[in-house]
């Protein structure tokens, strides 16, 4: 063989072991990828697994209302949004039924679930309850109405690690400076309650009550009255009869939808003329709505039922998932809206019918 021939054979031979070398280097580190990759999935620690699904109840005050229609629904557009969270909304028939949602809350909590949010009905009655399931680890954070939990509300706490809710103190009171403005700060009025013994209707009365009588002397309240759950009936016959006993009066206060609803009614029935007698309301709901439209109802104070659904929601998965302390207290705000700005988006976006 002569010598071109020989290198040209000799190059070949040693171009083509590199290039299987190289080649063998490739598969071995595919290989290597793989297995490592095989090895963090069997282990359960893939860095894109998704999370776990959470499981998390939510007992209301009620649920046919269609205010808790709302909340329920910011709590599950909420949960949506997160990825990986389902929640069970249940609440008994009526706001007057404590006895009934506490069974509520501990079949609940038997479920042992990720997490609890709770809207208390009673002021002391839940505090065993909420206390058990601390004791069975499973967090809980109230919304819209507090029990009265004793010390301060947080991760040491017993009770609960906080609460999403309305001020209802400062919106009553803001129903207060409303109506005084309308009835130019003086004459009668009444204040018609839904509840005496959940926090938010008291505070809600109480706070117009207070307000009135440290800003407007001249202004007169007549005893409060209640009905119950905000029964619209008893609303109604409440307000009928204090038609009829005080020819004078100038404003009647109904703190939540019902209790509102059932004074229209009133108004209707005894043909009192559209706006002679200011009525404000609260909360929304579609009769409410065409009342205030029509000018037979003054105003009303909404909150913001679907952010209290969906900061409750957001408050326990970040506690349960990212290990995100939640605020003691998440204010969720309120407005006062009438016919003149019951179609501007802030106010819109938070009604419902």
């Amino acid at each position: 063989m002569d010598a071109p021939l020989a290198f040209f054979i000799e190059f070949c031979h040693s171009d083509s072991a590199a290039f299987e070398r190289k080649q063998m280097k490739k598969v071995l580190t595919i290989v290597a990828v793989a297995s490592a990759m095989a090895l963090v999935v069997g282990t359960g620690s893939a860095v894109n697994a998704a999370p776990k699904t959470l499981k998390i109840e939510l007992i209301s005050k009620g649920e046919t209302h269609q205010f808790w229609q709302a909340v329920k629904k910011g709590a599950m557009d909420q949960a949506k949004k997160m990825g990986n969270v389902t929640v069970r909304f249940q609440g008994p028939a009526t706001e007057t039924m404590i006895d009934k949602q506490l069974e509520m809350l501990d079949g609940a909590i038997a479920t042992k679930p990720d997490a609890i949010g709770y809207a208390a009905l009673g002021t002391t009655e839940p505090l065993k309850h909420l206390a058990a399931a601390n004791k069975k680890g499973i967090p809980v954070y109230m919304f819209d109405t507090a029990a009265s939990c004793p010390g301060k509300l947080g991760v040491k706490s017993k009770c609960a690690l906080g609460v999403a809710y309305t001020n209802s103190k400062a919106a009553g009171s803001l129903a207060a400076d409303k109506m005084a403005g309308l009835i130019g700060s003086t004459g009668k009025v009444l204040v018609v309650g839904h509840s005496q013994t959940n926090q938010t209707g008291i505070d809600r009365a109480s706070g117009f009550v207070n307000r009135i009588k440290a800003k407007y002397p001249n202004i007169t309240l007549l005893e409060t009255q209640y009905a119950e759950g905000g029964d619209q009936t008893k609303a109604q016959d409440i307000v009928a009869a204090a038609l009829v006993a005080n020819k004078d009066l100038k404003g009647i206060y109904g703190t939540n939808e019902g209790v509102s609803i059932g004074a229209g009614q009133a108004f209707k029935a005894a043909n009192v003329a559209k706006g002679s007698i200011k009525l404000i309301g609260f909360d929304s709901g579609k009769q409410q709505m065409a009342n205030i439209k029509d000018g037979l109802q003054s105003g009303a104070i909404t909150q913001s039922p679907m952010g209290i659904g969906a900061k409750t929601v957001e408050a326990l998965v970040n506690y349960v998932r990212n290990k995100t302390v939640p605020a003691p207290l998440i204010d969720t705000g309120f407005y006062y809206y009438d016919a003149k700005n019951i179609t501007e988006p802030k106010i819109a976006g938070n009604l419902y019918e």
